[in-house]
């Protein structure tokens, strides 16, 4: 077929799946890494920002919104300790490669401080 051996057929097919795969995966990791930036950088300056919890949460939410990330505000969990807390989240993200489904599950924790009803 075409001139090509079937070794050479082979590792086309092999190349081609390899870049299919790469198609599907790629994208969730590269979110998930833009995603694990903003959240580590909104805890890391929360306090200098003087936000509360609920607008930490709201940021958060409409950034994995904007990234197409299936998340409810009820999977981010901010847990207080004193003036510090910590931002935990976990979410799936589906893989479709045609023969084999499945999903990528991604889980981010940060801590920071949060200087919630200080006056100004």
């Amino acid at each position: 077929m075409f001139g090509l051996r079937r070794r050479q057929l082979f590792m086309i097919g092999v190349c081609a799946a390899l870049f299919f795969a790469a198609y599907q995966y790629v994208p969730a990791y590269v979110t998930h890494f833009q995603f694990d930036d903003y959240v580590r950088q909104q805890v890391k300056y929360a306090g200098t920002s003087r936000k509360t919890t609920d607008t930490l949460r709201e940021e958060v939410f409409r950034k994995a919104t904007e990234l197409g990330i299936g998340l409810t505000r009820k999977d981010i969990r901010i847990i207080r300790r004193g003036p510090a807390f910590t931002l935990e989240l976990e979410y799936k993200w589906p893989i479709d490669l045609k023969v084999y489904q499945h999903e990528l599950v991604f889980r981010s924790s940060q801590t920071g401080e949060l200087f919630e009803n200080a006056s100004d």
